[in-house]
Order: C-alpha cells, then sequence, then structure tokens
C-alpha cells in the first residue's frame, strides 16, 4: 500500500493533533508516566532507527510522546501489513494517525526495506519493533536483525527504549486498557563498528533494551514525570 498520502501536510497536521491532543489525554487517563534518560539523546535530531521491547498496543502512543519534540514530528512506524493493513479502513487510519507503514513479519521483503531507506533519506526516523509481535508474558523475545541491518545499511544511529508497565496497560487480547504506572528509559543512541555485520549490531542493540530494564530496587534519580 501507498503511504506517501501520509507524510504530507495536510495529514501531518492532522497527525500532529492526534499526537500531541488525544494521545496525550489518553496517556494522562490510563499510563502516568516516568521518563528516564533523555538527556542521552542530546542535541540529536535524526534521523534515527527506534527499537524499543514490544508488549502493548500503547507502546507506540509512549514512544512518541516521551520522544523529544525534535524528533516526534518525523517519526514513521513499521506496523505489521497482516494486522494493521487488512484492509482499506484499518489501513487509512494506521497511516494517518501514527504514521505507520506496512511491514510483512514473516519474510525479508525487498520492497519495505527500500521504502524504510528511502525514508531514512529523507530525514525521517524510523520506529520499530525488532521482537516481530507483542510479548504475551513480559519477557523480551530474541530480535530479529532487520533494525541492525536497516540502520548498518542506511548509516543511521540507533535508540534504544525499555517500556515497562505498558503490558500492564493494554495487554495482548484485551480491548481496553486500565490505568497502570509506565517508565520510558532511553539510551544513549548506538551506531554500527567499524567491521561491525548486521548480526553482530543486532546482539549489541537486544542488549542494550535489555540493559534499560528498571532497577528493581527503585527508580534513577534522574526520572522525570510526565
Amino acid at each position: 500500500m501507498d503511504t506517501d498520502w501520509s507524510r504530507r501536510r495536510v495529514a501531518r497536521f492532522v497527525r500532529w493533533w492526534y499526537v500531541n491532543a488525544l494521545l496525550r489525554l489518553l496517556r494522562a487517563t490510563y499510563a502516568p508516566t516516568t521518563v528516564i534518560g533523555a538527556e542521552r539523546l542530546g542535541d540529536t535530531k535524526g534521523p534515527l532507527v527506534i527499537v524499543a521491547n514490544h508488549s502493548s498496543h500503547a507502546d507506540t502512543m509512549l514512544i512518541l510522546l516521551a520522544l523529544p519534540r525534535r524528533l516526534r514530528r518525523r517519526v514513521i512506524v513499521a506496523a505489521a501489513a497482516d494486522y494493521f493493513f487488512t484492509g482499506k479502513f484499518t489501513s487509512t487510519l494506521s497511516a494517518l494517525f501514527i504514521g505507520a507503514i506496512p511491514v510483512d513479519r514473516t519474510k525479508v521483503s525487498r520492497k519495505t526495506l527500500e521504502d524504510c531507506h528511502r525514508l531514512l533519506a529523507d530525514g525521517w526516523s524510523l520506529a520499530l519493533y525488532p521482537e516481530g509481535g507483542r510479548s504475551v508474558d513480559g519477557e523480551i523475545a530474541e530480535f530479529k536483525a532487520g533494525a541492525a541491518w536497516i540502520a548498518r545499511r542506511a548509516k543511521v544511529p540507533v535508540l534504544p527504549i525499555h517500556l515497562s508497565g505498558a503490558r500492564d496497560v493494554l495487554p495482548k487480547g484485551r480491548k481496553w486498557p486500565k490505568r497502570h504506572a509506565v517508565t520510558v528509559t532511553f539510551g544513549a543512541p548506538l551506531s554500527v563498528g567499524e567491521g561491525e555485520d548486521a548480526r553482530g549490531f543486532n546482539q549489541r542493540i537486544e542488549q542494550a533494551v535489555r540493559a534499560l530494564a528498571p532497577d528493581p530496587t527503585g527508580v534513577p534519580p534522574s526520572a522525570t514525570d510526565e
């Protein structure tokens, strides 16, 4: 499906108000959020490949709202084609309101990879979930190498993020959210090392996301409530 229309001025205006008005209200109601590590981004402006663990349909909302405004305004989301792009209506809503592009999670699609590189080259950051689907039990599954491969080829950094508590807001199988505190933790952007292949880079990305899981003894003092 062609989603280029969703990155034109009118669609971007609609999406900006949807994210910064409706989603912000939903977050305040159901997912009071603590953001940790925002200072690690420094003055990073993108484009980036943004990766996070995935256990809830609330994850994308939480990531978009936690990102600094300079990054939030130009983010596209790699979304499962077999879930978010099953018909014209759902496809239009997904592309318009979260800036989604369809991704086949059952195989590697050359068109998808080329689209991702084109959009990164145009200055868009790409958010995706390397596990390939939502976790049922909250445990992080092994990362697939697509994010590392795309970032390595496009020569852009990867921003690791860990989400904690989102599964309690809206777990897989639930139709309506319930209120629960959430923590969004940013890691420092990662760049591919000299001579590092996609497999090695992918392992390093996964380790970085796992390392951001909250310390069970408490929240670091750098945390900020939103």
